[in-house]
């Protein structure tokens, strides 16, 4: 399900309890979080959050939000070693709702008990990074990385298969090393047909992006390589570039780069 389909989801649900909204800053990279600061933020709205209900007079509401509130502080510090630099956790009393995320991109720490759920924060995400794709350029092997609101998705591999004449599952191709004529007569006839091979290449990238309802992508690679291929793209496919080699680095960190770069 898109971002855009769980925030209408989200936003259609009532509940006559309460919905959680927990919105947690833990932004390492943030001087201000980078003691762990997230734990005691968590502590201090959670407790003024049930110092609220406590004022309503209702044994029930309370009941159920510190059932609630129980549950998301366990599941939060299951999970502290995956932070990143932000979360988010929307659920209900009569627990029909229950969505989480991890997030490579900072929220501000928020806490609310309502009848629906405060997605406001949310929404802005989703504005500023929508579902795109990061396209990672080396040569003649492409990484596709399609990322939401900072995290990935998911990820596909494209490689040039010179004996095919065409772009195939990295894992199909026939690898440089395994051609009976070598590295070398792979590098000649790249360098006499880049221009085809990327034109053939964006071809099938804007149709990925096209299939999966992505609003774009960033480019990464060398400089002549993200050239080649921008030329060849449209421009509203294209939302920024890095010319820069990444492709040997893990893809988080290369979604890392982008991020902290372009956005």
């Amino acid at each position: 399900m898109s971002v855009v389909e769980n925030i209408k989801k989200i936003k259609a649900k009532n509940d006559d309890t309460g919905i959680l909204s927990l919105y947690l800053n833990t932004d390492v990279t943030d001087l201000n979080q980078a003691n762990g600061e997230w734990k005691i933020h968590l502590k201090n709205g959670m407790k003024e959050l049930k110092e609220q209900v406590k004022n309503k007079d209702n044994p029930e509401e309370l009941k159920a939000l510190q059932n609630l509130l129980d549950k998301a502080e366990t599941e939060i510090y299951a999970k502290q070693k995956e932070m990143q630099r932000g979360l988010i956790l929307i659920a209900s009393a009569d627990g029909e709702l229950w969505r989480e995320r991890i997030l490579q991109v900072p929220v501000t720490t928020s806490i609310r008990w309502d009848h629906t759920a405060d997605t406001e924060q949310v929404e802005e995400l989703e504005q500023k990074f929508p579902e795109t794709a990061i396209i990672v350029v080396q040569q003649a092997d492409v990484t596709f990385i399609e990322t939401e609101l900072g995290t990935i998705q998911d990820e596909k591999y494209f490689s040039w298969d010179l004996e095919r004449q065409s772009w195939v599952d990295y894992q199909e191709a026939v690898q440089p090393g395994e051609r009976g004529r070598g590295k070398d007569e792979f590098q000649r006839r790249f360098d006499e047909n880049q221009n085809r091979w990327y034109r053939d290449l964006a071809q099938e990238l804007s149709k990925e992006l096209k299939e999966r309802k992505l609003k774009g992508a960033y480019l990464v690679g060398s400089k002549e390589s993200v050239a080649e291929l921008e030329s060849h793209m449209s421009e509203s496919y294209v939302r920024g570039t890095i010319a820069k080699n990444l492709g040997s680095r893990p893809n988080h960190e290369i979604l890392k780069e982008v991020y902290d770069t372009l956005i």
